[in-house]
């Protein structure tokens, strides 16, 4: 599967669910989780991806006043890491509550 062209749908998610899971990444106790889920999507962006879960800002918030002389990805490839992130944290989620 392309990652920049997958959809939340294309991971079997549906829009339901979608919401239920953005619910969880924000409780702390499925901290972890959200860290193994944007490190699996992508380990460079994993750290911006979990404050993006977690602190539920965007990827022009999180680099708006970055210290960052070059953006790390286009702002395309942030959501399609993030929409892969969440496939994974739902993944991890379902091994933990088997």
């Amino acid at each position: 599967m392309n990652i920049r062209k997958a959809k939340l749908k294309d991971y079997g998610i549906t829009p339901g669910r979608a919401a239920e899971l953005k619910e969880m990444v924000k409780d702390k106790q499925y901290y972890s989780l959200v860290i193994e889920a944007c490190n699996r999507a992508n380990d460079f962006l994993a750290s911006h991806l979990v404050k993006s879960f977690t602190e539920n800002v965007g990827y022009r918030q999180i680099f708006k006043n970055s210290d960052l002389r070059e953006l790390p990805c286009t702002e395309n490839d942030f959501y399609c890491y993030k929409r892969k992130a969440l496939h994974e944290f739902d993944l991890l989620v379902k091994s933990v509550d088997l």
